[in-house]
């Protein structure tokens, strides 16, 4: 008897558990509010960056084991690089939502993400796919930009000396 007492004691303590975890974490708005408000341009809560920290946190983390096996390459004409970019591309494909929460947060400066989710940003730092906010990492505006070079050829001048002398652009990867 003392024993069917302590398991249903515990049994009712982890559903208590899990229902409060269930209600706090309800209290955060959905990947799709979030992108909506970012579309529409209106200010965004500390709530909304929690919702694209975890988002493209756990992007991050899943796309790093890719990452790894690309940069660990001698070139990019191996088949482990050409294997690991297709599935990068595919698990990219499934976060659909990664473009406007990458460029929001580098947009964002820390004192608006709130220090709870500056604890989240440095867990995540490790990742490289994470985009750090305020402007701390890459030029994320276009996903294959590893960083901005100050200028590129222009089109219309020549340059016989080999010198990047006019015009502007990304480097990509």
């Amino acid at each position: 008897m003392k024993k069917t007492l302590s398991i249903l004691k515990k049994t009712f303590l982890g559903a208590f558990l899990v229902a409060v975890m269930a209600s706090c974490s309800a209290n955060l708005p959905t990947d799709a509010d979030v992108a909506k408000k970012i579309s529409e341009k209106s200010e965004l809560s500390e709530a909304d960056y929690t919702t694209m920290i975890d988002y493209c946190g756990k992007y991050a983390e899943k796309a790093q084991k890719y990452y790894d096996v690309i940069n660990s390459q001698p070139n990019d004409s191996t088949a482990e690089y050409n294997d690991a970019v297709n599935d990068l591309a595919n698990l990219y494909g499934e976060y659909v939502y990664i473009d406007p929460f990458r460029i929001a947060l580098a947009q964002a400066d820390m004192n608006q993400i709130g220090s709870d989710n500056e604890k989240k940003v440095n867990e995540y730092a490790k990742y490289q796919a994470f985009p750090l906010p305020g402007g701390a990492g890459a030029n994320l505006s276009d996903p294959n930009a590893v960083g901005m070079i100050e200028q590129m050829p222009s089109t219309t001048t020549t340059d016989t000396t080999g010198v990047i002398s006019t015009g502007d652009g990304v480097a990509v990867d």
